[in-house]
């Protein structure tokens, strides 16, 4: 009998059967429940370490049965599938459910197995760390020696712990990635945009020698930037010629759909003001929104992220233009530093394009968290 137990929850019979085949020879019960009550009353009857839950579900939502379950059963890892249309939902089954992971469809079979590896890791570590604290307490009132002993176990522990703190960090980034690839999914021309943004964002801040809170709050304020744009039309967003007056004043209204998304996620808080105020311009112009703000009113993330979507921007093929030079990037800086650009931002992209070229703008870079993270 195997000690991991993991619960699937989905209304449709063959997306459970397709999660039963592929877990078929790995070493855990699977269970299943169609609905909500059912997976409520399966897990009073039969204890699991993972639940994995659909969201539109009959009677009871995906969320509200992650949050239940939370209330109810705190310790269980918690993980959501949903597709892309639903990332909107997301949002909410971060904050309210606690989710561990969020999990596309469709999935790649490998990539959530090795997901479920590791929610079952973490449930165990979890546990043993508490168990060791007890046998810790317990143990400093009988023996010195062994309160030594114990005491570099639970460093080794908490090592760990640390480790897989990171994974979850790793996790909430994936997360955030997956909120942006469904923004970039509704126009062929800007798939990938914003890890870009995110990732030029990160490189300016570290070659203004800002710390690496600011770098990584930077990166995912970079990748949520555009977020707002699922609340705007398609048709706007994917039409090939100019914008007229009333579409554009709709794109404008991106920024603070964006931050009333983001605004409910309790570890996002300090994300929220940086895409709110990403297309304010530095002298406070009307050509700046949503407030004109100006100067060091602006948040400073935005600041640096403007000058990166900017890059982008200019650097990526659009339906009514091809990319555009180098050159042509630099002259844009130089122009608009200290109208559009806060000037410090600006020359410190100068430099950065000096020095990198071409590789600066090279496709496919990401953003290594644990390499960050461990440097």
């Amino acid at each position: 009998m195997s000690d991991h137990t993991i619960l699937f929850v989905d209304d449709e019979v063959n997306i459970l059967k397709a999660l039963r085949r592929l877990t078929r020879h790995e070493p855990w019960t699977v269970l299943c429940a169609s609905r909500g009550v059912e997976a409520l009353e399966t897990l009073d009857k039969s204890p699991a370490q993972v639940v994995v839950s659909d969201q539109r579900m009959p009677e009871m939502s995906g969320v509200d049965l992650l949050q239940a379950v939370r209330d109810r059963h705190p310790d269980v890892v918690r993980m959501m599938l949903t597709g892309y249309t639903e990332m909107n939902v997301a949002v909410d089954a971060i904050n309210r459910g606690e989710i561990y992971r969020l999990i596309t469809k469709p999935w790649n079979d490998e990539e959530l197995k090795a997901t479920i590896r590791q929610a079952f890791d973490h449930y165990d570590l979890k546990r043993e760390i508490k168990r060791l604290n007890q046998v810790t307490r317990e143990q400093n009132f009988k023996l010195q020696d062994m309160n030594r002993n114990l005491e570099g176990k639970v460093r080794e522990r908490t090592k760990q712990l640390a480790q897989k703190h990171q994974e979850l960090r790793t996790a909430y980034v994936q997360t955030i990635r997956a909120l942006a690839e469904a923004v970039d999914a509704k126009d062929a021309y800007t798939r990938g945009h914003s890890e870009r943004v995110g990732v030029y964002a990160s490189k300016l801040a570290r070659e203004m020698s800002f710390p690496k809170e600011f770098i990584e709050r930077v990166y995912i304020a970079g990748v949520l930037h555009d977020v707002g744009k699922i609340g705007v039309p398609d048709h706007i967003i994917t039409k090939p010629d100019r914008l007229t007056d009333e579409e554009y004043a709709e794109i404008k209204k991106h920024p603070e759909i964006g931050a009333k998304i983001l605004e409910p996620v309790t570890f996002l808080a300090d994300i929220v003001p940086c895409v709110r105020h990403h297309h304010e311009w530095y002298d406070g112009s009307g050509q700046g929104y949503p407030l004109q703000l100006a100067g060091d009113r602006i948040p400073l993330p935005s600041r640096v992220i403007l000058v990166a979507d900017t890059v982008e921007a200019m650097t990526s093929d659009r339906p009514y233009r091809k990319a555009l030079p180098l050159e042509a990037v630099v002259r844009e800086l130089h122009r608009y530093a200290g109208t559009q650009f806060d000037p410090v931002c600006a020359k410190a992209m100068l430099v950065l394009l000096e020095r990198e070229g071409e590789s600066f703008i090279r496709k496919g870079q990401r953003f290594d968290i644990y390499e960050f993270i461990e440097g």
